[in-house]
């Protein structure tokens, strides 16, 4: 490979300003080989040291080489992050909506749209996936879908621990993740890994292949390419009241009842999942170099929804204590009907207090079998319940390209472009649209799969970026100016799905306001659900595209004041159509105590703006609450419904950042970083709790005539009256808001030592821990109690990493241990009297279960130990065995399934955060030329 070193050699050094706190568009590392200056001021690569923090920058980075990615152990690059970086969280989620589609992952405790990703120092754009669920952290979040990048396209990974808002923009609050692809003109590798579980399921199969060529004389074409395909898992038990049906003696619903759970807890099925990136560069000039990167990927999710139990589902299968018979001959709109079916009792679920008898069950068997023509039940159909099965299908592309150079040896200029986007298609089949009942019948068959509709996320960036450097007499080095400026446009749309998956059929309001009934003239006849049952799909109403664009300029200033003393100054100011402007500033220095300790320490201002797709996102999905399935609508922030609830115009929430840490180079082998910080976030944004809605009035002012004519006139009703599918039955709705405020805090400390052992190899050790506590400091009426406990205690206070690598001759022996520390899921239903009057101080007694009045589930924290040993021979093939979880560590049981009162069928916590599958076994093989 060529050395490119005149233009190399002034560009990346600049490009350090603030420890790797580049302009937005600026992109040093697409050089084809990565200039001796920066090698030595950010980073080590090509050894096999693990240094992972800059030492010498005024922020807290850490610098993952390619290398080791590759001896982590790990297929998934979210899981490679959690292992390698202790403040970095995220879970592996079952029954979880679009969470299940791209895992929602935290940094220092703030949610994934408080990371900026960057690809090459390009903005990386969001996914459109909107994670209502998984995990209070990440509830309601948008960020970017990392794990469309194969982590063979990376030659490094650089995290930036500390708010960056002022030199990037929106989102970098908790961090930034800059992952630099690959610059090799030529090389070919390629890997093949297999494994599974040791329960013996959720096997893996995965191809990768990274290759580079040659573009004339001097440039490069570096194309990396994966697939993948893993199995579902089950970690599940039955549930209480599915085991009660097989065993009652109601033979149809025993053969029905999918075997051998009604309901699985475990991870989705993955299938068809492939992604290409190319990253690319070419020299024109002596000066001036043009670039381009981008990708294409798609893959198919599908995990498991919650049971629909056949004696007890309302608005499906149930209307209270009665069976959901409707009547054919009922026309839409009548009133004071009366039906010639039966009101047919239910004989109960088969839960906590309502067991199931043989003579109730026989007797329901011959009253549904004896049913008028006109008279129809579910129970005909399906008898045995039925378990929605939720996936969706993602599609990621993005090109970025641009021209950089010099105009003259001090003044350096990068101008680019780049469009990105994402598309996810969500489906929910073995389920049906209630409210259309027989009617739902297509081809003789009652249609039970449903195309849902789509989410799309797109993004334009504009970037003009330069770079200026001069002396300045009484400096230590000369004066780093960087300034440019930036201009973003992001769209959200919403695709609507095929209209039996939203539209509400002639059952849905056979009897809104409460005058028919069944043959008794007393019992009313029911009012089923709407759209696809579990999730429904998006309708007319809700369909729409949803834009924003703002503006940037920004400017940097840095220098060695003294031959001890760096410092830096940035500032940028930013124009956004939707809520006006903002500007954020950040101070960082460094001073050097002894030639082998140093301090550093920064503070910042920030902010993340609302996304387009939270302030117009509508939705209805299946939740359970206090143990109780039950439907839950996410709705716009500005939607009537909303603004009587306490909603409002979201805007932008605002940070300070403050860091302070010591650097100490103990020996040339051994380092140690100590950095503390401190994240005040006011105006947060995010959902809120739960907000219960069923029975309270329509407000005034709203055109809700079905809803106002109902008995009970509740929300509900009027939400659907303006135009969200299947919100007639919902229980609660939850929406945007920035009504709260926290501060979190802690410290990082990374250590590494490289030791040779002589005769015996030599080795490269890394051990890190991580210390966060968020509090909530207040708290709206719109944030329930159980949003603020998750907020501070849902992910372990600390945090430990410990890993060795060995090499000695052809062999490489890995061992990692990880420690989470305990945690608490919130789990408490009713009133909580908080014990300030900003909404915060709620008691939690985890220390004396016996008293923990809240019932919150307080869950024991874990060592968890991977192993891997690698051989290589004829220096180009290697051979990979390995474990994660090697000793099969189960996650702790999940409490509320213990007392027997639910029964869910879940066996083990899925607020693990090590996961809750067990041990994983794994072979790979690897060849390089």
């Amino acid at each position: 490979m060529k050395q490119r070193p005149n233009l190399a050699r002034r560009v990346l050094p600049a490009a350090i300003t603030f420890g790797l706190l580049a302009p937005a568009g600026f992109a040093p590392v697409a050089f084809g080989q990565q200039a001796d200056g920066l090698v030595e001021e950010i980073i080590t690569i090509g050894s096999r040291r693990a240094e992972r923090s800059a030492t010498d920058s005024s922020v807290p980075v850490d610098v993952i080489s390619g290398d080791d990615f590759v001896n982590m152990g790990y297929a998934d690059l979210d899981e490679m992050l959690r292992t390698t970086v202790p403040s970095y969280n995220v879970g592996r989620f079952s029954i979880s909506d679009a969470a299940t589609l791209v895992r929602p992952a935290n940094l220092r405790g703030l949610p994934p749209d408080n990371i900026l990703v960057l690809v090459n120092g390009k903005r990386r754009h969001r996914s459109g996936v909107i994670a209502e669920l998984g995990g209070s952290l990440a509830a309601g979040s948008q960020g970017a879908d990392i794990s469309a990048i194969p982590p063979l396209a990376f030659r490094q990974t650089e995290i930036l621990r500390d708010g960056a808002a002022a030199q990037y923009g929106s989102d970098a609050i908790a961090g930034v993740m800059n992952f630099v692809l690959k610059d090799d003109p030529d090389g070919f590798t390629f890997e093949a890994r297999t494994g599974e579980f040791a329960e013996g399921d959720g096997n893996l199969t995965q191809f990768a292949t990274n290759f580079g060529l040659p573009l004339g004389n001097d440039g490069f074409a570096n194309i990396t390419a994966q697939w993948m395909e893993q199995d579902p898992t089950s970690r599940s038990t039955q549930r209480t009241d599915a085991a009660t049906l097989i065993a009652s003696g109601n033979t149809a619903q025993r053969n029905s009842i999918r075997q051998p759970y009604a309901q699985i807890f475990g991870g989705p099925e993955f299938r068809d999942n492939w992604n290409i990136f190319i990253n690319s560069g070419i020299r024109v000039s002596d000066t001036q170099e043009v670039y381009a990167h981008g990708n294409f990927g798609m893959r198919e999710t599908e995990g498991g929804f919650f049971y629909r139990n056949p004696n007890s589902r309302g608005g499906v299968y149930t209307n209270g204590n009665t069976r959901a018979v409707v009547d054919t001959n009922l026309r839409g709109g009548e009133s004071g009907y009366t039906s010639n079916c039966p009101a047919l009792t239910s004989p109960g679920s088969g839960g906590s207090g309502t067991p199931l008898n043989a003579a109730a069950v026989a007797a329901d068997e011959a009253a549904l079998n004896s049913l008028p023509a006109n008279c129809w039940v579910l129970n005909s159909v399906i008898p045995g319940g039925y378990t929605p099965q939720f996936g969706g299908g993602l599609k990621d592309s993005s090109i970025v390209m641009g021209v950089r150079g010099d105009i003259n040896p001090n003044l350096t200029y990068d101008l680019s472009g780049g469009f990105g986007r994402n598309k996810v298609s969500f489906f929910l089949n073995n389920t049906w649209n209630p409210s259309l009942g027989p009617d739902g019948f297509v081809n003789g068959a009652l249609q039970q799969d449903f195309d849902l509709g789509s989410y799309i996320q797109s993004e334009v960036n504009l970037n003009a970026d330069f770079v200026y450097t001069m002396p300045v007499d009484g400096l230590a080095s000369d004066l780093t100016i960087a300034f440019g400026a930036e201009w973003r446009d992001e769209i959200f749309e919403t695709l609507i799905g095929e209209q039996n998956s939203w539209d509400a059929g002639r059952f849905a309001f056979q009897n809104n306001d409460g005058t028919n009934t069944y043959s008794d003239g007393v019992t009313p006849l029911p009012n089923l659900s709407i759209g696809a049952h579990g999730f429904a799909g998006f309708s007319p109403q809700q369909a729409g595209l949803w834009g924003r664009n703002n503006y940037a300029l920004y400017t940097e200033l840095e220098a060695d004041l003294t031959d001890r003393l760096t410092g830096g100054l940035a500032v940028r100011f930013e124009d956004f159509e939707t809520f006006g402007t903002t500007t954020n500033y950040k101070v960082a220095g460094r001073f050097l105590l002894t030639d082998n300790v140093s301090l550093r320490a920064s503070y910042n201002t920030g902010f993340r703006a609302p996304t387009p797709g939270q302030e117009n996102v509508t939705k209805v999905s299946t939740t359970t609450i206090d143990g109780e399935l039950q439907q839950r609508g996410q709705i716009p922030p500005n939607n009537p419904i909303a603004r009587f609830l306490g909603g409002q115009t979201l805007k932008p929430e605002d940070s300070n950042n403050f860091s302070v840490g010591v650097v100490w180079d103990v020996t040339p082998d051994i380092n140690v970083t100590v950095d503390y910080f401190n994240i005040e976030l006011t105006d947060r944004i995010a959902q809120t709790g739960t907000i219960e809605i069923g029975g309270r009035p329509v407000p005034d002012g709203v055109n809700c005539p079905l809803a106002r004519a109902n008995p009970a006139g509740n929300l509900a009703v009027c939400l659907q009256e303006l135009g969200v599918p299947g919100a007639a039955d919902l229980n609660s709705v939850s929406f945007y808001t920035n009504d709260f405020a926290t501060t979190t805090e802690g410290i990082d400390i990374v250590a590494t030592w490289d030791v040779d052992w002589g005769n015996a190899g030599s080795g490269s050790l890394v051990a890190s821990w991580n210390n966060t506590q968020t509090e909530v400091d207040n708290a709206g009426s719109e944030v329930n109690r159980n949003r603020v406990v998750d907020l501070e205690n849902f992910n372990p206070e600390n945090r430990g990493v410990f890993s060795y690598n060995h090499f000695i001759g052809d062999v490489r022996l890995l061992a990692r241990a990880s420690y989470y520390d305990d945690w608490v899921a919130a789990d408490f239903s009713g009133d909580a009297t908080p014990r300030g009057a900003d909404g915060t101080g709620y008691t939690i007694s985890c220390a004396n279960p016996a008293v923990n009045n809240y019932d919150d589930n307080c869950y024991d924290g874990e060592w968890i130990f991977d192993l891997e040993a690698a051989y290589t021979f004829n220096d180009s093939y290697t051979f990979v065995i390995g474990a994660n979880n090697a000793f099969d560590q189960d996650a702790p049981l999940d409490i509320d399934n213990l007392d027997g009162t639910i029964g869910s069928g879940n066996t083990f916590t899925g607020s693990s955060p090590w996961g809750f599958e067990g041990a994983f076994y794994y072979a790979r093989f690897r060849v390089d030329f």
